[in-house]
This record gives structure tokens, sequence and C-alpha cells, in this order.
């Protein structure tokens, strides 16, 4: 999937603009991605609907997909990942940090896999 186009704020300016804010990542996910790629969707509250849309839209090409949120243990987003990983609080600023820390992890695993395999 192209990560770094959907990153850019032109892009999600155009796709906001054109088509609405609740679909903004659905339409890239749309466009760009391809079964096997893998996205990792975040939302503290978990029932933001630009990134349930994108997590439906992913799971419908195919995508692998694994969720973080937090907030209220019924919310949305946590039922659509084949990973879940849910934060049991109801503040932003300790959901974000231990996000912030899991995808940390993510990453330097995935760095460490990366150099064995040179």
């Amino acid at each position: 999937m192209e990560e770094v186009l959907l990153l850019q704020v032109t892009y999600t300016t155009c796709m906001a603009n054109d088509f609405g804010y609740e679909y903004v990542y659905e339409k890239g996910i749309e466009m760009f991605a391809d079964q096997g790629d893998i996205l990792i969707a975040i939302s503290s509250s978990g029932n933001s609907e630009n990134i349930i849309r994108a997590t439906n839209k992913a799971k419908e090409k195919g995508c692998k997909t694994i969720t973080l949120s937090g907030f209220k243990e019924d919310n949305k987003l946590r039922e659509l990942g084949d990973i879940n990983i849910y934060i049991p609080k109801e503040h932003y600023g300790y959901v974000e940090l231990c996000h912030q820390i899991i995808l940390h992890m993510i990453t330097d695993t995935i760095g460490e896999a990366n150099k064995k395999d040179e």
C-alpha cells in the first residue's frame, strides 16, 4: 500500500474536500491496498467513523488488520481486526501513550526481523 501518499496533507485535504472526512482513509485503501497488505487502525475511542470505514474496506480487499483502541470495551473498532489491542482506559492521554508504545514495539520487531533477513 502507498503509505506515504496516505500521510500527505495534500492527499488528506483532497479526499476530505471531494468525498468527506469520513471517507478520507477508506478511499486511499480502495485505490491502493492489495490483498495481504497490513493495516494498523488506531482510534482512541474505537468509534471514529473514518477509521471504521477504512478498516472495513481493508478487510473487504483482503488486507490483514490490527486495531488499537481504548475507552469502552464494546467499541466498534475492537471487533474488526485480525488482531485487536484494547487499552481499558477512558482518557485520551493514557490510551494514546499506550498506542505509541505498542507502535514502537511493532516497529522495533519489524526492524529486528529485517536485520536477520540481511
